[in-house]
């Protein structure tokens, strides 16, 4: 078992005690067995159980969505295929609320209830459990990260919102939910991208691999580029870092060349004319200190240069 999967082994077993009252607002008895563990995350285990709970059958009108639901992009398709399993058999697996007002919030199970307004399921079976506000983004992003719903971009920001939000360091996120301090802060750093680089990433054209390859150039617009280049291309990660990388030093190299002073600048064209070739100035960091480059191209251009700075390449 990964270090990932121990941090999160105890799922919604962690949120579900052993002392649920098995009964619909109705009376209606709901089987044990619905009560299938999904992955929540061990964040509340803390909590043994503790808290009271009840498993009850819910009007699908009165939950509402999650409003801190870290994944905004759900497959159709995936969603038509679970709706009709649920006309078929019914809801096998309960979501997890809170009592909210006259009604509930969503806390755990965000498919589970789109679905089931698909099918127009009347009510679903669902765990009722006391969970406060700086724990509903967790126990949504750990669920969907328990499950690999969430697309980079949207495990990024969600990492983002505990850190602003729940002020939570990029360790203690991690601990949370299973990766090291690295991988968290590798997430969040993908939120510098070009919105439409990361629009790409969202979709699935550009993989977190390419994404980190290109944040290897700190300009947007190139950033951009890139991206259409790799998509257009079928570049491989490989590529894309080595391409980056060698884009990245030359367009330092001309931003040096656009810094230089333009005595200096034309001083290198006067010099280019008088010996005929590229000739280069390089200012050191002392003042009047620096370099001065002259470029030959094969022995007789040497000898010509030699000869015009009044030295004899044949002498002893």
């Amino acid at each position: 078992m990964s270090k990932a999967n121990k941090r999160l082994g105890r799922g919604l077993s962690s949120l579900i005690s052993g002392d649920l009252g098995h009964t619909s607002p109705a009376g209606a008895v709901i089987p044990s067995q619905q009560a299938e563990p999904a992955a929540v995350g061990s964040m509340l285990s803390q909590e043994g159980g503790a808290t009271p709970q009840r498993l009850l059958m819910i009007h699908v009108e009165r939950i509402r969505q999650n409003p801190m639901q870290p994944r905004k992009e759900f497959d159709p398709d995936l969603l038509a295929t679970l709706a009709d399993s649920l006309r078929r058999r019914g809801a096998l697996q309960p979501v997890v609320v809170r009592a909210v007002g006259d009604g509930y919030e969503l806390v755990a199970g965000e498919r589970r209830l789109r679905a089931a307004r698909l099918a127009e399921l009347s009510e679903i079976p669902a765990i009722v459990r006391s969970v406060p506000d700086d724990q509903l983004l967790e126990l949504a992003l750990v669920e969907n990260i328990h499950r690999a719903d969430l697309n980079p971009v949207e495990r990024a920001r969600a990492y983002q919102m505990l850190h602003q939000k729940h002020a939570l360091s990029h360790e203690e996120i991690g601990a949370r939910v299973g990766e090291d301090r690295a991988t968290v802060t590798n997430y969040i750093r993908l939120l510098s991208l070009h919105e439409d680089v990361l629009e790409m990433v969202a979709k699935g054209e550009l993989t977190a691999g390419h994404a980190k390859a290109i944040l290897g150039s700190s300009d947007r617009n190139a950033q951009r580029q890139f991206a259409h280049q790799i998509v257009r291309e079928s570049w491989s990660v490989r590529r894309a870092e080595a391409e980056i990388s060698q884009a990245s030093k030359k367009s330092k190299g001309e931003k040096i060349k656009a810094e230089k002073r333009p005595a200096v600048v034309d001083m290198e064209h006067r010099l280019k004319a008088a010996v005929g070739t590229r000739v280069s100035i390089l200012e050191g960091r002392r003042r009047n200190a620096g370099k001065l480059v002259i470029e030959y191209y094969n022995l007789d251009d040497f000898e010509r240069i030699t000869k015009l700075l009044g030295v004899d390449a044949e002498g002893p």
